[in-house]
């Protein structure tokens, strides 16, 4: 985090209560802190990497990327974990807190407080404010983004206007309407926080906590994917990739942790030196680990250097740093993105990678399935050995956009995006798929659009504002 010695960052702290048809938000302004007036004040606000750059840690326990197959595994999960990965009917109880719903709000209401008061603000340049007020936008649309993804449907242009999505606040007032708005309407607000982005921010940030006009690009892009406007979220992946394009080899990392006793993955780049990352978004769990499915170590395969750095399986010399008791296993200290060496937390913000993996699924889906081909092979190169690499190859579009959806799956697994993906994929019947999660002796399943892969609504927050709907399950 950036601090200085004369200035904290302004803490805020959103409870709701019960005020006829609406609800209020009270801001309480915590001894020592100072609230906001000077474009330096509102600079200081969003250079808070302990708000702003956080992001979802939960969503992959209910994927088809992890299984847990170990009572010793099952045993060391936490009981929210644990009913994320059943599926639950409730997550969190009516006492306890949903740490990403409160996450991602703070993130907005923070953003809000300085896109309405920058304007108005003392001691700054112009130029510098509409700067950060488009840097508040993007990191708004991300945590809308987020939300929208987590806890409604799936995007829909027949339903989006009538689905019911999340509250959407654009002003910290004290008063707003919490009812839900639709899936269309928060949508809405994201592309145009992020066209803001696009259209003020520089090309490049001072640090990659920043967001940048190549951010904004790449969030716009992985926003199209997601409403399956696939020409536009391809625009906005080149747009992006004009800007910032990079690769790292993982060959150059082989042995990097010679004689030191530790995996050569504790020696990959933090984000902040990564030239792959766009935006900087930390998993808000840290250190997680999880126990990844059979099925996505079969894709993954022994020869691909994903699985070398990234996860822990049981090789001829056992394990030598004595970490991990379960083959298998993803653990974010092995993260290619980690943002913290401390902490171990994974990057789920957009990253080079994912660019070349949109730009590619949509030249597929635009019936240019060879031209998709090549972009993935080009990220292949530097995820294999020389030796071991094979260039994927397809004799039509349908193949193609497997082959990549797949190369999708590798590359992203364990950075926040599989649940989104099967959300999306699922609503294409040669697409979706039932994926089942062993617990013990049972076999839980989880139908393609199922109610159950949209997030429940934390009961505590409904409690206290019975004007937001719940969600069916």
């Amino acid at each position: 985090m950036m601090y200085t010695s004369k200035y904290n960052y302004l803490v805020v702290f959103i409870l709701f209560f019960s005020v006829s048809s609406c609800r209020k938000y009270v801001e309480i302004e915590p001894q020592g802190k100072i609230i906001p007036s000077t474009v330096n004040d509102y600079q200081l606000l969003l250079n808070n990497s302990g708000v702003f750059n956080l992001s979802y840690g939960s969503v992959e326990y209910a994927t088809d990327n992890v299984a847990l197959l170990n009572d010793s595994f099952i045993n060391r999960f936490a009981v929210q974990p644990l009913n994320i990965y059943k599926w639950a009917d409730l997550f969190y109880q009516i006492n306890e807190d949903d740490p990403e719903w409160n996450l991602f709000y703070q993130q907005i209401y923070n953003a809000n407080v300085a896109i309405q008061g920058l304007p108005n603000a003392k001691s700054g340049d112009e130029n510098l404010k509409q700067q950060l007020i488009a840097q508040a936008k993007v990191h708004r649309a991300y945590a809308y983004l987020c939300l929208v993804n987590l806890y409604a449907k799936q995007y829909q242009a027949g339903s989006a206007a009538t689905d019911l999505g999340v509250p959407l606040l654009t002003e910290p007032s004290y008063t707003q309407n919490l009812k839900r708005a639709s899936v269309g309407a928060i949508y809405d607000l994201i592309l145009s926080d992020l066209n803001v982005g696009a259209a003020t921010l520089a090309p490049l940030p001072s640090s990659k906590t920043a967001p940048s006009k190549s951010a904004a690009y790449a969030l716009l892009a992985r926003t199209y994917l997601d409403m399956g406007n696939y020409q536009k979220a391809l625009d906005n992946a080149n747009l992006s990739l004009g800007i910032q394009s990079g690769l790292f080899d993982l060959n150059s990392y082989i042995s990097a942790g010679a004689g030191s006793g530790l995996p050569d993955g504790f020696f990959l780049p933090t984000s902040q030196d990564n030239l792959e990352v766009i935006l900087m978004k930390a998993s808000s769990d840290g250190g997680a680990e999880f126990p990844l499915s059979p099925e996505l170590m079969t894709l993954l395969g022994t020869k691909d250097l994903r699985t070398y750095f990234f996860t822990y399986y049981v090789g001829p010399d056992g394990d030598p740093s004595g970490i991990f008791t379960y083959p298998g296993t993803y653990h974010a200290y092995f993260a290619p993105f980690e943002t913290n060496p401390a902490s171990g937390s994974t990057q789920m913000g957009p990253t080079v990678p994912e660019m070349m993996l949109i730009k590619a699924e949509c030249l597929a889906r635009t019936q240019r399935g060879q031209a998709g081909l090549a972009v993935v092979n080009e990220l292949r190169k530097t995820r294999f050995k020389p030796i071991d690499y094979t260039a994927l190859a397809a004799g039509n579009d349908d193949d193609a956009l497997i082959l990549i959806l797949q190369e999708r799956r590798r590359e992203l697994f364990c950075k926040g995006a599989r649940l989104f993906d099967l959300k999306r994929l699922n609503t294409d019947p040669k697409l979706a798929k039932t994926i089942s999660h062993p617990l013990k002796t049972q076999q839980l399943t989880l139908a393609p659009g199922s109610n159950r892969y949209i997030y429940p609504i934390p009961v505590k927050v409904i409690s206290t504002n019975p004007e937001i709907e719940q969600n069916p399950r």
